[in-house]
């Protein structure tokens, strides 16, 4: 049974009494659960906050954009930009035919558009749901994405993406959700293709396991800048500060892929040289639902069509956890 208490200044507390969702294990044929979880709730002009008392974490998400732009764990932010989808990747050297079409139709030049972002509970769980594009401002959106962001009560968001690519678009370089993270949250483990870099047509010589680096040290300098050190079919992976302070991030309903350095795609793109690039003192992270494939295009045939990521409908979920990464086990949450 769930319980909305106003308690008059746009402030609302959601107390969950007793415990209906079956998928995180917390059912008991109807009796009450021992203990009583709180999701505070508020509503601005700008902002839907979302606050899990018990997990001492708090969670903003902008109603302008439809994206989550502040999370806050024990008092501490641990984001510097909003979370916001992406397509574009740094052109690899086998890129430089294909990258011309995913210029003409500016994947590297595409923006956010909300076009609705509105906030309910459900089972005691805050939902926010947007709708957003991406696109170039002077071109047809390259897609539409209905957006889910579910706030748990222990502090985690679960969010999830219903896609749809315009038909007549070539295939994308990649599809995730990039996020900035402030400084010293560079300490990575991870479990799932490593220790070198993997992508869907470019893994064999990489093994699923328990892999340990940093944001620093995960990047390959190639002559000239471009997308490196993915690591697909990775069921989780943490990142924090050397206390252990930070984020896990792990797959719902299917693997992922993910990338985390010190550049962002677009300085990688507009960089000539590897000397030339200055680190960020920033992390920046991405999670894809999937990569285009590297192939071998720069001198040898189009990427095999196997590989190729023209999918136009796809749905992609994973979950955010902000926590001390040394006092979980990633396996069990």
């Amino acid at each position: 049974t769930e319980s909305i208490y106003d308690r008059g200044d746009g402030t609302c507390d959601i107390q969950l009494s007793d415990v209906l969702d079956q998928r995180y294990g917390r059912i008991s044929s109807g009796s009450k659960y021992d203990m009583v979880f709180n999701l505070g709730f508020n509503v601005s002009d700008r902002f839907f906050t979302v606050s899990a008392h018990e997990a001492d974490t708090v969670c903003r998400v902008d109603r302008s954009s439809g994206l989550i732009c502040s999370i806050i764990h024990e008092g501490t932010e641990l984001l510097c930009e909003p979370v916001k989808p992406t397509l574009w990747r740094a052109p690899t050297d086998n890129d430089r035919k294909v990258k011309l079409e995913w210029a003409k139709y500016g994947y590297d030049r595409c923006e956010v558009k909300c076009y609705c972002c509105e906030a309910h509970s459900i089972d005691g769980e805050v939902a926010v749901t947007a709708e957003l594009s991406l696109g170039a401002r002077d071109l047809y959106p390259v897609l539409h994405a209905s957006v889910e962001y579910r706030f748990l009560p222990d502090g985690s968001i679960v969010t999830s993406m219903s896609v749809s690519v315009r038909e007549d678009y070539p295939m994308l370089p990649r599809f995730g959700l990039q996020l900035t993270v402030p400084h010293g949250m560079e300490y990575i483990r991870y479990f799932g293709r490593g220790e070198c870099e993997s992508y869907i047509d470019k893994r064999l010589a990489s093994k699923l396991g328990l892999y340990s680096t940093t944001a620093f040290e995960n990047f390959e300098h190639y002559v000239r800048p471009q997308e490196n050190s993915a690591h697909t079919d990775t069921r989780w992976f943490t990142l924090s500060t050397a206390a252990g302070h930070g984020v896990l991030f792990a797959m719902d309903s299917a693997p992922f892929s993910f990338n985390c350095c010190r550049f962002t795609p677009e300085q990688l793109t507009a960089t000539r040289h590897d000397y030339e690039l200055v680190p960020m003192k920033e992390t920046v992270v991405n999670i894809d639902y999937r990569h285009n494939g590297i192939g071998s295009n720069s001198c040898g045939p189009q990427l095999a069509k196997q590989y190729r990521f023209d999918e136009k409908e796809f749905r992609f979920s994973f979950r955010i956890l902000p926590c001390f990464v040394n006092d979980i086990d990633p396996f069990n949450v």
